[in-house]
């Protein structure tokens, strides 16, 4: 949304007008002024992000199908279009080969296809020139305009749906985009070009012109060219639509200068290139009247006919050798014409093959043929195109004297070098490595290069991630703690009573799924004996309510079914008491009763009403004995119909007492009620009944009990009914029961769905929650997926209660994926359960990335995130007494496994997990794939698996519309504040577009909605008979329930569907008639204006207020707008009140008042002190009264209440500490957060302070804070409830993942009955995207990384093969699919491990025997930045890090290093747009940022070459390797990624096919279809290997540590630019600190610079304290006879020392305190350590200094 203004940018973003004082622009001056204009704007507000799980998801898309062509074009290995190949001898190529073009093309189109995105291909003929290289020679443009027609055919008859354009102003363009609605298209911006030629600013002119054109339709864009395909990830640059076509308009000398280029480019190609999917394939006998005459033509139609039956093996081949004469004739002559010809022809020429052209020619020549038939023996049966040419002749010999060519000598292609594998050997992997055979490569006793460090010294990991504290407890050989003082040990004392404090205030605004207080469970300790796997049984209070439950659900029997119990002696004794007892308790029950009703006689009604509400809510035995429970509530409905009847237009509320009616009733028959009640008070119910008009559905409504016509009620009921008609016609309802139930009683139907009491549990639980029960006890991976509210809370705690009964050291780890969800559950286990253990033992625990509460060695319960249970599973020491104790692994949120950064994590805890897993999530994609996989990884554990989904919420979401109106905001005074009616309802089925064919699958009608639709569809007859007229649907049923909706939702739907499929006008009219007029007018679809949303912001929080729709979450995702709505709403308040107070007299007759009571209570004051002094009467003094006033406690500088939307507090003194304890120094909360704390608004992101977060999540449970402000941290599974969640403007974070997770905040299980959803500042298009949205499948991230495998040889070794780490590897090697997306099998991923190994033992990091040397532990803590963190071990080994430290120069030292670092770790792009010189020139004139990253020095960059080089042939190797041995089971590699076989006709048979063969090429690891130009197995670079390697040999960049990336951002001679320059943001602010200059020049958003800057600092810390470790491991080495690291330092080891407050937790130390050089340590190390520690220091000053 931007009410920063981020996006406006500075001022030194544009040129000085004066630049563009032409009348006629030069190409590069418009391109330059479009720039200026536009596209430096929208690309400053670019962000690069997720295309699939941060963005699109599942919503269609388009692709611009010349920027897909000009990508296959630009490919450096396709031989089409070139002018020369061998520059050194001059070689002329004349190759096009379509056949590696079209697997180019399908290769990209498969990066979209497999990661399951529905996307469409788009062509603008304005554009072509983009692809066609309108710039370069005839050959060039013409052979790209033929490829492009072919290519376009091609694409065609794939199954991905193609369309062709003139312009973006296409009618047919602008229909398809309203049927469409594509969220965003793909395409190139056409580079910044410099110091290029005309027609290239021309081209570049063209692809912004279109990328405008489309912005201000509406439409984002994304970058295709620079696009990275990550794991399930497509990384790119999106660019929101910010203009419109009334906003920006282009000047008028640029509008003529595009112009211009469109008719000069034009005029430059000369022909038109039109693509059609209907063109026809004439036969060559057509071609060859068009074509030049000749025998060339005639050999070249002879190629074309013969193509289509040539196996593509044989087309994988060298550049045949012509005459240089020919080779110059034909690309400057012949086929620069042909390909004209066939290029702006209406019809499609059979394929080219510019290879087999020239081979055919070549041949012909050599054997001087001069007809077919003695190239090819035709027999009769030869097919049309083959006869045809059997009449045409060719002068073969003339062509072999003009044109005498060398023979083309048969050469083999070389084998790649063959490469020799360094020695290993372990046991556990030679086993699952049992059956790699690598063929031609050997195994040499070759030893790894020395250490620079001068020795390989074993590793063992057991630190934290960004600090030299150990992850164990002392008594496993962790440090040990620091001998404290008096002083030190009361400081920690009362920083464990803080803590302690917090827990309990957490826990205590916890409510559970009732919206009761959480009772906390009393658990007995086990002792020694371990109980068997039993359920869990209920005790005490909670066993009582399960049976009370139990009993409710008892059907009634006859009498004479139930056999009596005979009864004797004793027994009739003991009954005789019990039943004196129960008339005893009743009796006094009753006269208690009596004695309330007497006591409200004198009452008001209305305090009656009050009064008798209380009552209700008494826990006391007496009234909640059945039959006065009974009695009360129906004294209670008595007294509604009475006040009823006072009403003076009694009828205008008919509805809502209806529904008050009902909803007693309903409570009535819940009741426990003895077996009689007084027939008057069932009369009374009847005659309730008749009066509404619901005498129909009395059985159902009334209780199933005999009547007593003895007995009386203690009251007498209003008389409803005379002479057997109404006394109060007006109470009927006005239409049937079945339909006013459906339009005004959904939300308090009763949702249960078959539920039935269960001992296990304190409530019903549902069918599937019985499910998940039984699942547990049999001790059963499970995987739940259920809406949120609908019920999965209980799920994690009786896991917990489980583990905590069976034994007192089974271990359960819940895994949550944030922080905050880590505190919140850890407060809840804390109020939930108590456990006395005898020993040492603890029952909680928590461990985060940053804190550590509790020892996780003695806790039963360990709370954790992702990453902290990665280290833990995988540490060795805890797998041999830890791991193998823990019982369950939950995994909450689940769907967390598909993001960005730490997914892969999720992936490899549960390869790893000891133990049954627990997954449960509300937003899963295409759930069914990803339990296969959790299915199958489970059962290679030996765990059986259960897959549970409940797809339906508890209540339901109704969803708003914010009308953007200029009306002016409301004034802040609450009381005064009119609804302003912008709120719009939106029924679901509304918001489906006139094309829709489906519906989403979680799209959910209440009932009303279910009515509504019911009376669209029949009012525009679409509905058959007579079926789905509610009062027939619900025929018989009663009062209905949820589960009838659903049942009548499902039948609705199906209606629907059928009609969108086959009527949609008649869809289209019922949507219609379902949209308010309001949604209809146009500017409900534009983007409202910052100052828009700024001014209605007020409007729409008050008229919240208004409707009682507060608590509300207000979301937004970006920090910074967060808190400028929270400034507004509170100044707005603020600035309300003031003008009020000086205005009011109200306030000032209290101002007044309160002055003369502080006058008065002065002279009070004296008069005690003056009578204690005097001690007149010590026996009895006066009592002091004046604290009991309301002046007392009155502060003028509190909020009024009519300014303010806070509701009432814990306690006055409860919000007083809290507030002072955020206000004091060591939290440092912004003054503006605390007076907006005041007025009960709060703002909630990851960049507040801790205790500022847990408070106001505290406070809003408790219903002070109702407005709450948040990103989407709010959004994952925190109790927060609200009634209405509300999304404040757009953001490309607001994904259909998102907008769930959001949305589901609202509406409180316990509290509301439905939930609202609100959207505000959003175009109504977007809405209904959102809505409609399905969510994408889960993404994946490779888990087998080399880093992973490293880390799983350390938990072998460290372990000393414990049985955990041994079951853990062979299952990981044994899976059939190692993620759930990954289409890699099993015998593929033992090849790839194989090479990881052989890569780790070359690094330096592992051994022969695979125990992990050296660096290992600085590799495994930078596990997130690989390749970067192999990069950073190699520039180790390799001396350049020590090289860099020991220069002479600290300064200078210190510099370089920092470089390094920045190209290492947070890398941030900038678009190339953004980096232009001359834009960089104007920022840095201001500010003082670099802005742009310089280049890593060129000897840097040829060591990074060097070790990429080696990776590229190890892994070749790798690729080789694989293939040879499986090279039956690939078989041909001649089918195609997408469109299947490239040939199916059968082969020729002739002696030029027998020279095809000889000559063809055969690589083993390429693709053929690359072959074709001439490419065989030696690879050039990394991506040449994985965008070429032949079918069924699936590599992946990001899964091999390429240093490809790094080396090309350094300054290395002969390299290609990068796509993208990196953002200098870390060097700048290690320069200059200024957050300002970040965001202006580096144009970085305040909200990410925190997060961006963290994360770094963090992996300063990282190396820091892992150099520490190391150099200690290398002292030891290098003294024997020292024993352990105390000893060699002789100091102790340190713990950590924390602030007074410890807020964040973040301010851990980053390495050993006071750490000095250890003995044998050289100077060049500690020189190396003594550059990190002062660049971590410098960093951390820096950075804590801006963020305190």
């Amino acid at each position: 949304m931007d009410l920063e203004g981020f996006e406006d940018g500075p001022a030194e973003l544009h040129s000085a007008t004066s630049a563009y004082t032409e009348a006629q622009l030069s190409p590069d001056v418009a391109l330059h002024l479009l720039d200026d204009t536009w596209y430096t704007q929208a690309t400053r507000r670019a962000r690069w992000m997720d295309l699939i799980g941060d963005y699109g998801g599942k919503e269609t898309f388009f692709i611009d199908g010349d920027s897909l062509f000009q990508l296959v074009f630009e490919t450096p290995s396709l031989a089409l279009g070139r002018c020369v190949e061998d520059t050194e001898n001059q070689r002329v190529d004349n190759s096009f080969q379509l056949f590696h073009a079209k697997f180019i093309l399908e290769k990209y189109l498969l990066e979209f296809t497999q990661r399951g995105t529905t996307f469409e291909v788009v062509f603008f003929n304005g554009v072509r020139h983009t692809s066609i290289g309108t710039d370069g020679s005839p050959f060039q443009r013409n052979s790209r305009a033929l490829a492009r027609k072919l290519l376009f055919h091609h694409i065609s008859k794939i199954d991905i749906p193609v369309h062709s354009f003139e312009s973006p102003n296409d009618p047919d363009w602008i229909d398809l985009v309203s049927k469409k609605q594509p969220m965003f298209i793909m395409a190139n911006d056409g580079d910044t070009p410099v110091n290029a030629k005309a027609d290239r600013y021309r081209l570049a002119l063209l692809q912004r012109e279109l990328l405008f054109e489309l912005s201000r339709q509406g439409l984002a864009f994304a970058l295709l060219k620079g696009a990275e395909y990550r794991d399930s990830k497509i990384m790119t640059f999106v660019f929101e639509s910010r203009t419109s076509r009334q906003m920006l308009q282009l000047h008028p000398a640029l509008l003529h200068a595009i112009s211009l280029s469109h008719d000069e480019l034009d005029q430059h190609l000369g022909y038109a290139t039109p693509l059609s999917m209907l063109a026809t394939q004439h036969p060559l006998e057509w071609w060859s009247a068009y074509l030049p005459d000749g025998d060339i033509s005639s050999i070249f139609l002879l190629h074309a006919s013969i193509l289509p039956r040539i196996a593509v093996q044989l087309l994988a081949r060298r550049l045949p050798v012509l005459h240089h004469e020919l080779e110059s004739l034909l690309q400057e002559t012949f086929l620069p014409s042909v390909f004209r010809v066939l290029a702006q022809s209406d019809a499609i020429f059979p394929n080219v093959d510019g290879r087999l052209f020239l081979e055919v020619l070549w041949f012909i020549i050599q054997t001087k043929s001069t007809s077919v038939e003695q190239v090819f023996h035709l027999h009769q049966g030869a097919d049309q195109e083959l006869q045809f040419l059997s009449q045409t002749s060719f002068d073969g010999p003339g062509l072999a004297t003009r044109y005498a060519s060398p023979p083309n000598l048969v050469v083999a292609t070389p084998s790649p070098q063959q490469y020799q594998l360094l020695p290993f050997s372990n046991p556990v992997f030679d086993t699952a490595l049992a059956n790699v055979h690598i063929p031609d490569i050997s195994q040499i006793n070759m030893e790894v290069p020395q250490s620079i460090f001068g020795m390989h010294i074993l590793a063992n990991d057991t630190k934290h991630w960004h600090n030299a504290r150990s992850i164990l407890p002392a008594y496993l050989g962790g440090q040990k703690a620091k001998p404290v003082n008096g002083w030190e040990r009361r400081r920690r004392d009362r920083k464990e009573h803080r803590d302690q404090t917090r827990l309990q205030r957490q826990a205590a605004s916890l409510t559970g799924a009732s919206g009761n207080m959480l009772e906390k469970i009393i658990i007995a300790p086990v002792g020694s004996k371990s109980r068997n796997h039993k359920p869990v049984r209920l005790t005490g209070a909670d066993e009582t309510r399960a049976k009370i439950q139990q009993s409710k659900a008892k059907k009634n029997k006859k009498d004479a079914d139930i056999k009596p119990i005979p009864l004797t002696g004793a027994n009739k004794a003991r009954a005789k008491i019990l039943e004196d007892k129960s008339k005893k308790t009743e009796s006094e029950a009753v006269e208690w009763w009596k004695g309330k009703l007497k006591a409200m006689k004198s009452d008001t009604a209305e305090e009656q009403v009050k009064y008798v509400d209380l009552l209700k809510r008494n826990p006391s035995p007496k009234a909640t004995y059945p039959s006065v429970a009974f009695e009360i509530r129906l004294f209670q409905l008595h007294l509604l119909l009475t006040g009823w009847t006072t009403q003076s237009k009694p009828d205008v509320h008919r509805d809502d007492m209806v529904i008050k009616i009902l909803r007693l009733l309903s409570e009535i028959k819940l009741l426990q009620v003895r077996p009689t009640i007084p027939n008057v008070a069932y009369k009374f119910l009847i005659d309730v009944c008749i009066t509404i008009g619901f005498e129909s559905l009395s059985g159902s409504l009334l209780p199933d009990v005999d009547l007593s016509l003895d007995s009386t009620c203690a009251f007498k009921p209003i008389k409803l009914i005379s002479k057997k008609a109404p006394l109060y016609p007006f109470m009927a309802i006005t239409s049937s029961p079945v339909e006013w139930q459906l339009e005004y009683f959904g939300e308090y139907m009763d949702r249960s769905m078959d539920s039935a009491p269960d001992r296990r549990v304190v409530f019903s639980p549902d069918r599937w929650q019985r499910e998940v029960l039984d699942a547990i006890d049999r001790n059963e991976s499970l995987l739940a997926l259920a809406p949120t509210s609908a019920g999965k809370t209980f799920i994690s705690f009786y896991a917990m209660e489980q583990v905590l009964r069976e034994s007192d050291d089974g271990i359960l780890v819940y895994v949550a994926p944030t922080k905050a969800l880590v505190n919140q559950i850890a407060a809840e286990v804390y109020g939930r359960f108590s456990k006395n253990y005898p020993g040492t033992q603890t029952l909680l625990a928590v461990h985060t990335r940053d804190t550590r509460t509790g020892d996780l060695q003695r806790a039963q319960i360990l709370i954790t995130v992702p990453e902290m249970l990665g280290i833990l599973i995988l540490s060795p020491t805890l797998a041999q007494n830890w791991t193998s104790r823990v019982k369950r692994i939950i995994l909450d949120e689940i769907h967390s496994i598909g993001q960005e950064q730490g997914g892969a994590v999720w992936e490899q805890i549960i390869l790893l997990a000891p133990c049954p897993v627990i997954g449960l999530s509300a937003t899963v994609g295409s759930p069914e794939q990803f339990n296969k996989w959790l299915e199958s990884v489970q059962k290679a554990h030996s765990f059986p698996h259960v897959y549970i989904h409940h797809p339906h919420r508890y209540s339901h979401l109704r969803k708003y519309f914010f009308l953007p109106s200029s009306e002016k905001s409301s004034s802040g005074l609450l009381s005064g504040h009119k609804v302003s009616e912008r709120l719009t309802f939106l029924h679901p089925i509304s918001l489906l577009s006139d094309n829709s064919k489906t519906l989403p699958v979680d799209m959910a009608l209440e009932s009303r909605d279910c009515l509504s639709l019911y009376r669209a569809l029949h009012s525009h007859t679409l509905l058959k008979g007579n079926d789905l007229s509610p009062d027939t649907f619900f025929k018989g049923r009663g009062l209905l329930c949820q589960k009838d909706i659903l049942e009548y939702e499902k039948a609705l739907k199906d209606v629907v569907v059928h009609v969108m499929t086959h009527e949609p006008s008649s869809m289209s009219k019922v949507i219609s008639s379902l949209t308010p007029q309001t949604l209809s007018v146009p500017h409900v679809d534009l983007q409202p204006s910052r100052v828009g949303v700024k001014e209605s912001l007020m409007t729409l929080v008050c008229d919240l207020h208004k409707l009682d729709n507060l608590p509300a979450i207000l979301f937004s995702f970006d920090r910074t707008d967060c808190e400028v709505m929270a400034k507004l709403l509170t100044e707005k308040l603020e600035s309300a009140e003031t003008e009020w107070k000086k205005n009011s007299p109200k306030w000032k007759a209290k101002i007044a008042e309160v002055e003369s009571w502080r006058k008065l209570e002065e002279v009070r004051s004296a008069q005690r002190q003056k009578e204690m002094k005097q001690k007149k009467d010590h026996d009895a003094p006066k009592e002091d009264t004046s604290s009991l006033a309301w002046q007392a406690n009155f502060n003028e500088d509190d909020p009024f209440p009519e300014f303010s939307f806070a509701g009432r507090p814990p306690s006055v003194e409860e919000l007083d500490n809290i507030i002072r304890e955020l206000s004091s120094r060591w939290v440092n909360t912004p003054d503006w957060t605390i007076r907006a704390l005041h007025r009960g608004i709060a703002v909630h992101h990851a960049g507040m302070s801790k205790a500022y977060r847990v408070a106001i999540e505290n406070l809003f449970r408790q219903g002070f804070i109702r407005v709450m402000i948040s990103t989407g941290t709010l959004a994952l599974g925190i109790n927060a409830p609200a009634r209405t969640s509300v999304f404040c403007g757009d953001s490309p974070f607001l994904t259909a993942l998102m907008y769930r997770q959001c949305a589901g905040r609202a509406g409180r299980r316990g509290f509301d009955l439905l939930g609202n959803v609100v959207f505000y500042g959003l175009p109504y298009s977007r809405v209904q995207r959102l809505v409609l949205s399905r969510l994408p499948a889960l993404g994946d991230s490779f888990p087998l990384t080399s880093t992973f495998i490293l880390r799983l040889f350390n938990l072998l070794q460290g372990s000393n093969y414990a049985d955990f780490a041994v079951q853990s590897v062979k299952s990981v090697m044994n899976l059939p699919r190692i993620s759930h997306r990954s289409d890699m099998g099993r015998d593929q991923v033992l090849h790839h491990v194989r090479f990881s190994i052989e890569y780790l033992r070359r690094a330096g990091l592992l051994n022969e025997e695979g125990k992990p040397t050296n660096l290992f532990g600085l590799t495994s803590h930078l596990f997130h930045t690989e390749p970067s963190n192999f990069a950073l071990v190699h520039l180790f080994e390799s001396g350049v890090i020590h090289n860099i430290c020991g220069q002479s120069s600290s300064v200078k030292a210190e510099t370089d290093l920092l470089l390094l670092l920045c190209h290492l770790f947070g890398r941030r792009y900038i678009p190339r747009n953004y980096s232009q010189p001359e834009l960089i020139a104007r920022l840095r004139k201001k500010y003082p940022s670099q802005i742009i990253l310089p280049a890593l020095s060129s000897d840097i960059g040829e060591r990074l070459r060097q070790h990429n080089d080696d990776i590229l042939r190890m892994f070749t190797s790798y690729a080789l390797s694989y293939a040879a041995e499986h090279q039956l089971s690939l078989g041909i590699d001649d089918v195609f990624p997408l469109s299947g076989p490239a040939t199916d006709i059968p082969p020729l048979e002739s002696s030029f096919i027998d020279h095809l063969s000889e000559t063809k090429m055969t690589p083993i690891a390429r693709s053929v279809f690359a072959a074709t130009s001439g490419l065989d197995d030696h690879f050039t670079s990394i991506y040449d290997l994985v965008s070429t390697v032949r079918k069924g040999i699936h590599l992946h960049a990001h899964v091999i540590p390429s240093m490809q990336k790094l080396v090309e951002h350094s300054d290395l001679p002969g390299l290609i630019q990068p796509e993208h320059k990196l953002n200098a943001y870390i060097l700048d602010f290690y320069s200059h600190g200024q957050l300002s200059a970040l965001a202006e020049a580096n144009g970085m958003r305040r909200g990410d610079i925190w997060n961006e800057l963290q994360e770094f600092s963090l992996t300063l810390k990282t190396i820091h304290s892992s150099l520490q470790e190391l150099l200690l491991q290398l002292s030891l080495a290098r003294n024997k006879e020292v024993k352990d690291v105390t000893e060699l330092l002789n100091i102790g080891a340190q713990e950590e020392e924390e602030n007074e407050i410890d807020d964040e937790g973040e301010d851990e130390e980053e390495g050993i305190e006071g750490f000095k050089r250890p003995p044998k340590t050289s100077s060049s190390d500690w020189r190396v350590y003594e550059m990190f520690d002062l660049i971590t220091k410098n960093f951390d000053d820096k950075f804590h200094k801006i963020f305190a």
